[in-house]
């Protein structure tokens, strides 16, 4: 796909939004092997140079990218409801494999360990924990309301990563077919339901 200039908010100021949009078009259509700042540069329709004044290298850029989508992530998985905090609960992995079907080379950028150190990027880290926030939440609601046996809110959520995120890379890589993801979705749901709920 062409990396030719075209114009974007820079034109009014907001470089850094430009830029954020290019790496994210760059990694959608390229891969994270795609998004350098030259590139990001060039799709932008700005100097090799401008990068620079917001991220002192790629992977600055690639953090922004990255919050960016757990940004997103987050504003779905808090719209989640249900009548009870355990249908919440899958609700919220409903709309986090939704995101990865819709975004798979986003969501690879975020969990495939392109950016090892979240305290380094504070936009990257905060976003983050926003997103298992959000989670958390939901769960502790859960172990009240006596949907959810456990003693821990972290044990919960750990299994709930576990599974979203293996749910994900079968997704993303093709391995379930788009039309079957509900499916297999409720199916995971309900084996992991049986060892969550009171006994």
């Amino acid at each position: 796909m062409s990396t030719s200039p075209r114009k974007t908010a820079y034109h009014h100021g907001d470089l850094r939004r430009a830029l954020v949009d290019a790496g994210r078009e760059l990694v959608r259509d390229q891969g994270v092997a795609g998004l350098t700042l030259r590139a990001a540069a060039a799709r932008a329709g700005v100097s090799a140079a401008a990068p620079y004044r917001h991220f002192p290298d790629k992977e600055s850029l690639l953090a922004a990218v990255m919050a960016e989508g757990f940004r997103e992530l987050a504003a779905t998985m808090s719209e989640a409801e249900g009548a009870r905090p355990l249908d919440r609960m899958h609700v919220i992995g409903q709309r986090y494999l939704a995101f990865a079907d819709a975004e798979p080379a986003l969501y690879r950028l975020m969990f495939g360990g392109t950016v090892p150190d979240r305290a380094a990027h504070p936009v990257l880290e905060a976003a983050e924990s926003e997103a298992y926030a959000i989670m958390r939440t939901v769960i502790a609601e859960a172990i009240r309301a006596g949907d959810v046996h456990a003693d821990s809110i972290d044990a919960v959520l750990l299994t709930m990563r576990c599974v979203m995120q293996g749910l994900a890379a079968l997704i993303v890589d093709g391995q379930i077919p788009r039309e079957r993801i509900p499916s297999a979705a409720r199916a995971v749901m309900g084996v992991v339901d049986q060892g969550l709920l009171p006994r």
